[in-house]
């Protein structure tokens, strides 16, 4: 957990479990990605996301709304 802490800080943050795994890795660890990531996990330690979510229904705010008939 220590050089996994010291490798995302060392990212600012950004690195999620796959670029982490490959730091380890380097660093000649045996480790396998899906430990890297249950142990980020467990630690509270989360990479950077950089996709937004999509909204594809925006309610109008005018219509009337519909009974509940059950």
């Amino acid at each position: 957990m220590a050089k996994i802490r010291a490798f995302h800080t060392g990212s600012d943050g950004t690195s999620g479990s796959p670029r982490i795994t490959a730091d380890l890795r380097e660093d000649g660890e045996i480790v396998n990605v899906k430990r890297v990531a249950r142990l980020m996990r467990q630690a509270g330690i989360v990479g950077l996301h950089l996709r937004k979510g999509r909204r594809t229904t925006i309610p109008d705010q005018s219509a009337a709304p519909v009974p509940d008939l059950l």
